[in-house]
């Protein structure tokens, strides 16, 4: 755990007692600051005052004007729709709000560099789609070649429970834009744009409050090298910000053209090539190493491979290391094949982008979809209906997705295992089974993990059948 020199002796406030706010919790009393803490939910006051945690009620204004800081849990909403009765009166009171993120780098500004034979790099990950993908793959390749190599923030172990930063030290940061809007300071040495799609749209007062949020960490930031998907409007807006500044840019495609840029890397027919000042340098064919059913990994490979490319590490050696990488449960996952039948588990499909990219990856499909709509908008699905033979839709988004499958045979069901039972009896050899529900799983589920466990079982249960 990073030790907060500068928290010590200070009076910090905890809003929210999830997993991050209980890590902050911890880094905070450990670097020696005055503790207290408070969380609406009364289950979660009660167990953090199992833990021994200060309880104390920050909606009086007394309690919180005696705070040097106000730090926010993730899903804490500082603005939209409704901000935090709380982080009103703070903003009112004119007290310092930050979250871990920004502790985070804050700390990494703070390291005394003389010591450090090689200096330690922060890669900061975001996107709306494949972040936890890349950031694992990436986290795969650099580890085999790095003494110290950590993931974290959106995924796995919040970043203050990493260890302190050693010579050589890699840091792998998923960031949403939660997590980003909030932090008072970016300052990674590498931060990759991955894509765009709306999401979260109320708790960012629309598409462009979100867009902002993700940008923040190109914009708003210190970062040396910048990774743009310039196949998105956002990533060319991101480079026309950025292109007269000093930040070096390394651009992702799968186009043909360069937009005259000095280094580019680009996917185009399963073949990763890179570029740079106009020259190829370096090219391999995608196949050769993940194998057909992992195909729908081909824009996440790239987005590594430029993450290697700028820490330095020959293209060579990129291309050995990503043999043997399992990808992330729950996402475009191989869950069997079946008397020539695929059976795909894509449940972290929570928004419909990422249901039309999995759509695109696959023929012959019987898709299972639906849940709690994020957004109401589904048209984009009626463009990706070609390789759709029939349509499986459950929960409250059934017929919102229904009425946008016009060429489509589309049933309704209310539960995943009443689709399921369908499906069985319509497939075929050569079909492929899409679990992408293209919304959140809570109507149904705790979350889109277990949403896809039950998703596996029933596959399971069919294959032993």
């Amino acid at each position: 755990m990073i030790f907060l020199k500068n928290l010590s002796e200070k009076k910090i406030g905890v809003l929210g007692l999830g997993i991050t706010g209980s890590s902050v919790i911890a880094s905070a009393i450990r670097c020696g600051a005055n503790v207290v803490c408070w969380d609406d939910d009364q289950k979660k006051r009660d167990e953090a005052k199992g833990k021994g945690y200060d309880l104390v009620d920050l909606n009086l204004e007394n309690e919180l004007r005696a705070l040097d800081l106000l730090l926010v849990s993730p899903g804490i909403a500082h603005l939209y729709p409704d901000t935090h009765e709380i982080l009103k009166s703070a903003y009112r009171l004119n007290i310092e709000v930050d979250n871990d993120i920004g502790l985070f780098f804050s700390h990494y500004l703070s390291l005394d560099y003389e010591k450090f034979e090689r200096e330690p790099k922060v890669i900061a990950i975001t996107g709306s789609n494949g972040k936890s993908t890349v950031t694992a793959l990436a986290g795969h390749v650099l580890s085999k070649i790095f003494n110290d190599v950590k993931t974290g923030g959106n995924i796995g172990n919040p970043v203050l429970e990493f260890n302190e930063f050693e010579s050589g030290s890699i840091r792998l940061i998923e960031l949403s834009s939660y997590q980003i809007e909030r932090a008072q300071l970016l300052n990674p040495d590498v931060a990759i744009f991955l894509n765009f799609s709306p999401d979260h749209g109320s708790r960012h007062g629309g598409k462009g409050g979100y867009f902002y949020s993700k940008a923040r960490l190109m914009t708003d930031s210190s970062a040396e090298t910048v990774i743009l998907n310039i196949d998105t409007i956002e990533g060319l807006f991101l480079l026309s910000k950025l292109r007269n500044t000093h930040t070096k840019i390394l651009a992702i495609t799968n186009k043909k053209e360069n937009l005259g840029l000095n280094w580019v890397i680009s996917t185009r027919k399963s073949f990763l090539t890179e570029w740079k000042n106009g020259r190829q340098i370096f090219s391999f064919d995608i196949r050769s190493l993940v194998g057909i059913d992992l195909m729908s990994l081909e824009e996440n490979l790239t987005a590594v491979y430029a993450i290697a490319r700028s820490l330095g590490v020959a293209p060579k050696k990129i291309f050995d290391l990503f043999k043997g990488f399992k990808p992330l449960p729950h996402r475009n996952q191989l869950i069997s094949t079946i008397k020539g039948v695929k059976f795909i588990n894509d449940s972290k499909s929570t928004n419909v982008a990422s249901a039309e990219y999995a759509l695109q990856m696959y023929k012959n499909i019987h898709w299972i979809a639906g849940g709690q709509p994020k957004d109401d908008d589904f048209s984009g699905i009626s463009k990706k209906q070609g390789n759709i033979k029939k349509a499986y839709l459950i929960g409250e988004a059934g017929h919102l997705i229904k009425n946008v499958l016009d060429k489509t045979e589309a049933e309704i069901f209310f539960t995943l295992e009443d689709a399921f039972k369908l499906v069985l009896e319509n497939i075929e050899d050569g079909d492929t089974v899409l679990f992408s529900p293209a919304c959140a799983s809570f109507d149904q589920y705790l979350n889109f993990e277990a949403r896809g466990q039950h998703f596996i079982d029933l596959t399971n249960q069919f294959k032993k059948s």
